[in-house]
This record gives structure tokens, C-alpha cells and sequence, in this order.
């Protein structure tokens, strides 16, 4: 499986809310245990007071990665880049 760094950002208050609501639901629904097999996620950050938020994930193709985060791009910028290890990914936010 290939490393990933996904980085989102609502595209604004209101869509911020709608998204929470839906986090909501989707962790009512059962949340973490229906991702998609070959999805592992290894670190997730969500800075409420701007909107943004990262997430390190292992998944064996993209489209794996689409299937999890399709539902949420009405809502954000979503932007998915390969990265070496984790290591390699705190260094980019430092």
C-alpha cells in the first residue's frame, strides 16, 4: 500500500457546519469500521478554528482513497499527495 498526506479545507462557515453534521452522522453510522478495505489511517489532525485538516492514510490506489472522501467534497478542497513515510510528512508541517 502506498502512504498518502491528504489536506482539506471547508470552503467556508457554512459548509464547515454542514460538514460537521455529516461527521456526525457518519460516526453514528459506524464511522471508522465502514471505510473502504485497503484504507488504513495512521494520523488525523482537524484544526476547527480555520477549517483545515490533515490526514496521513495508507490505501492501495486512489480510487480506494475517493471512496472515503467523495461524500465530502461539496463541502472542501480536498488535495491527495503520495509521501515517503510519516517522518517525511511531520517534517512538512514544521
Amino acid at each position: 500500500m502506498q502512504r498518502y498526506l491528504i489536506s482539506y479545507k471547508f470552503y467556508d462557515g457554512k459548509s464547515q457546519e454542514k460538514g460537521g453534521e455529516m461527521l456526525v452522522d457518519w460516526y453514528e453510522g459506524g464511522g471508522p469500521q465502514n471505510r473502504p478495505d485497503g484504507y488504513e489511517v495512521h494520523s488525523w489532525i482537524f484544526m476547527h478554528q480555520n477549517g483545515k485538516g490533515y490526514s496521513v492514510v495508507s490505501a492501495n490506489s486512489l480510487e480506494t482513497i475517493w471512496r472515503q472522501w467523495r461524500p465530502w467534497r461539496v463541502f472542501m478542497d480536498i488535495d491527495i499527495q503520495p509521501c515517503a513515510d510519516l517522518e517525511e510528512t511531520v517534517k512538512f508541517f514544521k
